[in-house]
């Protein structure tokens, strides 16, 4: 993409290396777009990248100290509550209802990715089941740029009353972010959890042009953005195979877990554990580092499966916990009594409009 723009190949790594801490690359979608501005010698001056309407990432070049300096630039936009309540219908499917009510197919699908941890719709959804989803949409001007499924549920003679819970952390992006159940369940089918408390992706499994030498090489795993000194935990329990420091990988440790699949964990500042030791999930393993050859802190994490064979972690169904406890379990409760409040303002709008069920639907 970058190319297309006539940026020079050295440019090019010199943007994604500025820009890889606050864009995620491995997110890049149709219609984002990338701008540049030259001057009369064909020097690259100013570049932006915008995925959405309200927000530009801008690099500028320092015409004295010749480095790029980063903007961030934000339009206003307003967060609306929207309730969507149906039935489902002969012939038709959740997904598609939800689709037909307004909503992104990416949103239905993960309503549909939250509900299917209680529901299983192919042997237990019947028509006349009930559902329910209480959304928090980011509006600028006509478009919705965020959505957010802070509550939904589904109600069936056979599937039963299933209903899950939006927590959000109070660190961004953190890995703790997610739907639960009221008790605190995390609603996911995997007990794997994430090697750093919060998640961004400075650069993706696949073939790269690497950030140092600028070849393009296979990067086999994906490097994780976070400050030095960082904890770094093992993602499931298991056996440390390696614990050492090498040239390029710095500071490194290898641990194989029950199922033979061996996770990785590169350019540590500090490691914790030795090899042979027993780990348990989660269990702080080291800190997050710059050792070995990389252009700044950050955790790069691999994983190879039983047959040894690499694969994009990011592929592995994973979360940060199976059940929140303590403060943060405390801050669920406060955020349910909210999302309640929300839910029954909206829903007492609808009673007074008398509004068909099977169409339901209300903005605030």
């Amino acid at each position: 993409a970058l190319n297309s723009l006539s940026i020079k190949h050295s440019n090019s790594l010199e943007i994604i290396n500025a820009l890889r801490d606050h864009v995620e690359f491995s997110k890049l979608r149709v219609g984002d777009k990338l701008s540049a501005l030259f001057d009369g010698q064909d020097k690259l001056l100013e570049f932006v990248f915008i995925n959405n309407p309200a927000e530009k990432h801008i690099l500028q070049k320092d015409t004295v100290t010749k480095k790029w300096k980063y903007i961030f630039v934000q339009e206003e936009t307003q967060w609306k509550t929207r309730l969507v309540k149906g039935q489902l219908k002969a012939g038709s499917t959740l997904q598609n209802q939800l689709v037909d009510s307004g909503l992104k197919r990416s949103v239905a699908a993960e309503i549909i990715n939250i509900l299917l941890c209680k529901v299983h719709f192919r042997i237990d959804a019947r028509e006349n089941d009930e559902y329910t989803v209480l959304l928090k949409e980011r509006h600028y001007k006509n478009t919705v740029l965020q959505s957010k499924v802070l509550y939904t549920n589904y109600k069936g003679k056979r599937a039963g009353f299933n209903e899950a819970y939006y927590y959000e952390d109070d660190t961004q992006k953190s890995t703790f972010t997610a739907h639960y159940t009221e008790n605190g369940e995390a609603l996911i089918r995997s007990g794997l959890r994430y090697p750093l408390k919060g998640l961004h992706i400075r650069s993706g499994y696949g073939f790269r042009r690497h950030p140092v030498t600028g070849h393009r090489k296979m990067h086999r795993g994906v490097d994780l953005r976070a400050r030095r000194g960082s904890p770094v935990y093992a993602v499931a329990r298991g056996k440390v195979i390696e614990s050492k420091f090498s040239k390029y990988a710095g500071n490194k440790i290898a641990i194989r877990h029950a199922d033979n699949s061996v996770s990785y964990y590169l350019h540590l500042k500090k490691r914790f554990v030795k090899k042979g030791d027993r780990i348990k999930s989660y269990q702080q393993i080291g800190q997050v580092g710059a050792t070995g050859r990389v252009t700044g802190p950050h955790l790069h994490f691999g994983f190879k499966k039983p047959n040894g064979r690499w694969m994009n972690p990011m592929h592995k169904r994973m979360i940060a916990t199976p059940k929140l406890k303590g403060k943060k379990f405390a801050r669920l409760q406060d955020q349910i009594s909210i999302i309640k409040s929300k839910y029954e303002k909206l829903s007492d709008a609808l009673v007074a409009q008398n509004r068909l069920p099977a169409s339901n639907e209300k903005t605030f």
